[in-house]
């Protein structure tokens, strides 16, 4: 797994012990980083099921302010804290070896504005993380959420009518769906 583009173009990332990780294909991260690139530079980036962490270490790469990731394998926070050493982002990065859905019940971190969401496929956790989605704090109207997932994972925005489809590309059986929350109807002042 290499990085791309950015300052750290070029440098290979560890992998996490195992097989325990499935990275993003290049054609898939190439895709993503082509749809966000005007909104990277100077973003928060939040990194979940993060595996080798090269989706938040491509973001600071390309100017990204701030990246967490979150995951919780301990070889996986390992790798993560091993990439964030090698491409000289450790300052701008921070590893959170916790379940996802532990993570978004934190409340002391700054909202973020870019999302990726990368569990294994076919494993039953995206529901239970959409369903989080609405009322987390670490989210604003303006924050932007991209899956990656398997064609079968069923996202059931029918059933999430606050959730707002922007976009979708397939590539073979694996899709990348980018959304945003809306604000609430009738907020309460």
């Amino acid at each position: 797994m290499r990085i791309s583009t950015g300052s750290a173009k070029g440098r290979n990332l560890k992998m996490p012990k195992g097989k325990k990780t499935r990275p993003a294909m290049n054609r898939v991260k190439s895709t993503l980083f082509s749809i966000l690139a005007a909104r990277v530079p100077g973003c928060r980036f939040l990194d979940l099921f993060a595996g080798s962490g090269s989706l938040g270490i491509e973001a600071l790469s390309r100017g990204a302010e701030f990246a967490a990731f979150v995951d919780n394998s301990p070889d996986c926070s390992r790798a993560i804290k091993a990439n964030l050493r090698l491409t000289g982002f450790s300052e701008k990065g921070r590893m959170f070896c916790l379940d996802v859905r532990r993570f978004l019940r934190l409340k002391d971190l700054a909202p973020f504005d870019i999302v990726c969401i990368d569990p294994p496929y076919l494993k039953g956790f995206l529901a239970p993380i959409l369903d989080e989605l609405p009322s987390c704090p670490l989210f604003n109207a303006r924050t932007l959420f991209i899956i990656e997932r398997q064609k079968k994972d069923d996202l059931g925005f029918a059933e999430r009518p606050i959730l707002e489809l922007i976009d979708e590309r397939t590539f073979g059986d694996t899709v990348l769906t980018i959304f945003r929350r809306h604000p609430p109807e009738n907020p309460v002042v």
